[in-house]
């Protein structure tokens, strides 16, 4: 070391002394020089790119400038140096130019901001330019809507406040919701400063928001508002798990495929594991999951772990902060019906996801060791399957199912699905997503092991003034106990504030023929019918095409009216169920004078009988460990995924039509069967009845709103239900039976049956 630190110096003094002597050569042009001797102490063999580096820190900008200006001083004396000056520019950081074309102004305000914002942003934008319309047209102002709203006075916003609560009907004719609650005008308030902040380009004076905050009181009270807010009624894992049980066994409520029951399981599942929000979870795809085998640090075999990193969760201005949950399998769980890896293995290996092509089942997992003292060991997905999403949409193409793996399911559509299957649980109110927080984020809010910190940051809070207002729930159970000094019973406070705790499977969920005909006398369907038929009386005497345009709006009024008073009827009823069910109740216990309809009950429960698929699916699900052996729970576990995979390619036949069929009295069953008479055996209808019968399907598929089908004389209650046939079952032929009529494309088929058989698809 001694001797090569010698030599460097030497080196060194004898460069110095070559350059001290060497006249009409620059310090500059030197250390520029290509062929100039490296340092000892500085490897020929370094990376090029260790090279660049040194080239880079070595050359100062000053020295850089300098340097290049003594170059180009010396170009035309000397032409030769052309190399020396390639090696500054290649050396020198250069700003690239200014050929942007970017422009503030052609960003939009509400980019990043979700399509929920800008549609409300947008409604009331729209409203405000309405109002030009209602005022005065000697006002010069109302000429343009965003002038108008710079001059607008607090009487002018109080107005405009006063009008959108009166609205029914938006532009486009369909009905508007309507404003029950007071928050909803509030909502209004919030979206219509954020638009006069955009017009105004400055904030709303403190003055001015006082000033219409104390109108929205006078018309929240004068509407008759519902002041108080939404009840958060939570929902915990007691009240999930019979409920995916009943999503697996009822017949009640169908589905295209079976894997739509598998994946609305895995929904309520991981929506309650990680309290994300609804379309957090929907937007969930295959490379938001990572799957692995966990080294037991206690020493046992491997766990399967999933972890998840749900995307879309809040967005300002493009940030995104990901939580990642990491789910290890519980091998004695609650129920496998509420395993989140026994649902996400269904999907896997039915979609056949896992990159490794030996890997087709939880046999072959159970197999895998974690090798060389490693702590995990990945299982990939295949990267072709990235962009899958874990909830698709399932949708009839053709007469047939398909999954559309690469589109989302509709938010609407699983709302729907949970709405539905809620009244078939016997719940009083629908689930809906947000239900979620509130059951888990109370938890873990009274857990202990996490902080306030921590909780914000898993349900995405940014501080704790958002679960204090919205999440907390405001029922109190436990509030004696306190004050008395007592300990509260954690199950008992549970068990009264959860959303089971106002269960009833009884309670009705269609309306009766009563129900329906007291709805007909309604004074705003009455009206309505009123009307149409004096536009009938009006087409038959004249053909204007105006009047029949007329004509059909009306009908569409008409039903729509129907049905929405319907709905309104029915929702009364099952909120009133609980109030009258129970004096029943009351008075059958007591007296023994009423009825229970238990055994009617067990009769329109055998309607819905099981396929033999399902009937093996809810066998493996609904079972319990029978013993401690790691391995016979294992082979629970996946005889249940097995069981599963087979049963999401089965079809279900689609959902529903109409009401289920209800079961007869005992009055009717006695007069049907009279037990003392000997039923005689039914005679065979003659020529005469079934031309008859024939005869009435064909009145009905020659009407001019069709309900039965030209294809297979199947028949609807009404038009809607023949167009819905026809498009899952028919699209595919290319003969019309009715009019034994050969076509060519759907294309034709379709026109055949608007134009002849009056049914528009």
């Amino acid at each position: 070391m001694r001797r090569r630190r010698e030599a460097s110096a030497s080196s060194r003094t004898a460069t110095t002394e070559s350059s001290t002597t060497s006249p009409g050569i620059s310090d500059d042009e030197r250390s520029f020089e290509p062929n100039s001797e490296t340092d000892l102490t500085e490897p020929e063999y370094l990376p090029q790119k260790a090279k660049r580096r040194k080239i880079r820190q070595g050359l100062s900008s000053r020295h850089l400038q300098a340097g290049l200006g003594e170059i180009r001083a010396s170009e035309t004396e000397n032409a030769t140096d052309v190399s020396a000056v390639e090696l500054v520019h290649r050396g020198r950081y250069e700003d690239p130019a200014d050929d942007t074309d970017e422009d503030l102004s052609k960003v939009p305000e509400d980019y990043g901001r979700s399509n929920n914002t800008r549609k409300l942003n947008l409604r009331l934008k729209d409203r405000w330019a309405r109002t030009k319309a209602i005022e005065p047209s000697a006002d010069s102002k109302w000429e343009d809507a965003e002038d108008a709203l710079r001059q607008a006075s607090p009487n002018d916003m109080h107005r405009f406040l006063n009008w959108c609560l009166k609205l029914e009907y938006n532009p486009d004719g369909r009905r508007l919701k309507g404003y029950r609650k007071a928050s909803a005008l509030e909502v209004d308030w919030k979206y219509f400063r954020v638009y006069y902040t955009k017009v105004t380009k400055q904030e709303m004076s403190k003055e001015m928001g006082v000033a219409v905050c104390t109108g929205m009181r006078h018309l929240i009270d004068k509407c008759g508002l519902d002041k108080q807010p939404r009840a958060n009624t939570p929902v915990y894992i007691e009240d999930m798990v019979p409920f995916n049980e009943m999503i697996l066994r009822t017949r009640e409520k169908r589905f295209h495929l079976g894997f739509q029951r598998i994946i609305l399981c895995l929904y309520n599942t991981i929506g309650l594991f990680t309290v994300n929000q609804k379309q957090a979870i929907l937007h969930l795809q295959f490379k938001h999951l990572q799957i692995s085998l966990q080294r037991d640090p206690h020493g046992g075999p491997p766990v399967p772990m999933i972890e998840i990193e749900p995307q879309f969760v809040k967005s300002v201005l493009g940030m995104y902060k990901v939580n990642t949950f990491a789910l290890p399998e519980i091998i004695y769980g609650i129920s496998l019906v509420f395993s989140p890896h026994v649902l996400l293995f269904i999907v896997l290996f039915y979609a056949k996801a896992f990159e490794a092509p030996h890997l087709t089942s939880m046999e072959d997992l159970r197999r895998l060791l974690i090798e060389d003292g490693r702590q995990e060991m990945p299982i990939p997905l295949k990267r072709a399957m990235d962009n899958y999403y874990v909830f698709p949409k399932v949708e009839v193409i053709d007469g047939k199912p398909c999954i559309l793996w690469e589109t989302p399911m509709n938010g609407s559509t699983l709302d729907a699905q949970l709405r539905s299957l809620s009244e078939i649980h016997g719940f009083l109110n629908a689930l809906f997503s947000h239900q979620f927080r509130y059951g888990t984020g109370e938890l873990l809010d009274q857990s202990g092991f996490v902080s306030d910190a921590q909780r914000n940051v898993i349900m995405a809070h940014a501080s704790s003034r958002t679960f204090i207002k919205h999440y907390r729930p405001r029922r109190h159970a436990e509030m004696q106990e306190i004050v008395c000094g007592l300990n509260p019973v954690e199950e008992f406070s549970r068990a009264v504030k959860r959303m089971s705790c106002w269960i009833d499977t009884r309670r009705p969920r269609y309306l009766t023929d009563a129900e329906k005909a007291s709805v007909e006398k309604d004074p705003e369907l009455q009206s309505a019918i009123q009307w149409q038929v004096e536009l009938e009386d009006r087409c038959a005497r004249s053909d204007d095409p105006t009047l029949r345009a007329l004509l059909e709006q009306q009908e569409r009024n008409v039903n729509n009216t129907r049905r929405r008073l319907q709905e309104r009827r029915r929702k009364e009823i099952r909120q009133e169920f609980s109030r009258k069910q129970a004096v029943i109740d009351i008075e059958r216990q007591l007296t023994g004078g009423a009825v229970n309809d238990g055994p009617a009950r067990e009769v329109l429960r055998k309607e819905f009988a099981m396929p033999p698929e399902q009937i093996l699916l809810v066998e493996t699900f609904f079972t319990w460990p029978t013993s401690d052996s790691l391995e016979d729970e294992w082979m629970r576990r996946n005889r249940a995924v097995a069981a599963g995979v087979q049963y999401c390619g089965f079809l279900e036949g689609g959902p529903l039509r109409g009401r289920p069929k209800r079961p007869a009295s005992d009055n009717e069953e006695s007069i049907a069967d009279p037990p003392a008479k000997k039923q005689k055996r039914p005679e065979r209808p003659t020529v005469s009845i079934w031309e008859e019968k024939i005869g009435a399907v064909k009145r009905k598929v020659t009407a001019d709103k069709p309900s039965a089908c030209f294809q297979c004389l199947k028949e609807y209650s009404d038009v809607y239900g023949v167009k819905r046939h026809f498009k899952t079952s028919h699209l595919q032929d290319r003969k019309c039976n009715f009019c034994d009529l050969s076509l060519q494309h759907e294309m034709h088929l379709r026109l055949h049956a608007e134009e002849v058989h009056r049914l528009r698809t």
